[in-house]
């Protein structure tokens, strides 16, 4: 019988080194580098039901090292959408990373001067967040949002996309990147961080959208682990913030330490925004049968 429970708990040793070893591989040569494109479909009340539809890509936490098969990967699937638009919410390198790198994949991206990015706390401890970085930025047709914004015109009609700097960083300013927008423009706020969604007020924004989160990026039978704190309300989906907003928290692309995912993969999501009011669910008529 002592053979037998020891034969046991071997196996079970044994399956749970497999176990683990196949995670591992998981969580640093596989998720890492495939990379999940969502579609999502929002109503924008101030544009025309007829005006055509706005594609917008929302490239968050791209943590750019190198040319690698992530970035040409994205590239595709960034080019594939075929945007109107691409924001960028900010951590745009990891520390130490090659700006030389970080120009070439920003110069690649479609959508020439209707992208658009804000910095995040990793451009700022990289030291990218500054003359250099904003320098880079213009060479590669990215429109920088330090707390300000710029009104654009697109078929659908006037957007007004305005951008703040990152917020755990405490370099934030919302009334100086919305001072001068009216509350009928049909208004888009990037930032880095989420949680300037309970700041809004009454701020006439429509749609907000942030990053910073990676989705945890580890994930277990459990709530999301390695979140920034103060953060776990606005983990990784679709939210509605003050005023009315609709915010959407991407997971990212990359991530800022080690290049650790698991059952939590890198993502690039494509957001049509169409004019008019979301329309209702069809009634459905009560029946009276029996």
């Amino acid at each position: 019988m002592r053979a037998v429970g020891s034969g046991v708990v071997a196996g079970l040793a044994a399956a749970c080194l497999l176990s683990g070893a196949v995670l591992f591989v998981d969580a640093v040569w596989v998720e890492p580098d495939w990379i999940e494109v969502t579609h999502h479909l929002e109503y924008v009340p101030g544009w025309r039901r007829s005006a055509p539809d706005l594609v917008l890509v929302h490239l968050s936490d791209p943590h750019v090292e190198r040319m690698g098969r992530r970035e040409r990967r994205a590239l595709d699937l960034i080019g594939a959408a075929r945007p109107d638009l691409i924001a960028i919410t900010g951590d745009l390198v990891r520390d130490g990373s090659d700006p030389e790198a970080l120009e070439r994949f920003l110069a690649a991206l479609p959508a020439k001067r209707r992208a658009f990015a804000v910095w995040g706390n990793r451009d700022h401890a990289s030291g990218l967040a500054g003359p250099a970085g904003e320098a880079l930025l213009a060479r590669a047709g990215i429109v920088l949002l330090d707390n300000a914004h710029r009104r654009i015109e697109t078929a659908a009609g006037p957007l007004v996309i305005a951008g703040v700097d990152d917020p755990a960083s405490g370099r934030d300013n919302l009334g100086r990147a919305l001072a001068g927008v009216a509350r009928e423009d049909v208004t888009l706020l990037l930032s880095h961080g989420p949680e300037i969604a309970g700041a809004l007020g009454n701020r006439d924004v429509d749609l907000m959208l942030s990053g910073d989160m990676q989705g945890g990026p580890i994930r277990l039978p459990l709530p999301a682990i390695l979140l920034p704190p103060g953060t776990r309300a606005f983990e990784d989906g679709w939210f509605d913030a003050d005023g009315g907003a609709r915010l959407h928290v991407s997971r990212g692309l990359g991530s800022p330490g080690l290049p650790l995912r698991f059952l939590c993969r890198p993502r690039l999501d494509v957001i049509t925004l169409r004019g008019g009011l979301k329309p209702s669910p069809p009634h459905r008529r009560r029946s009276n049968a029996a």
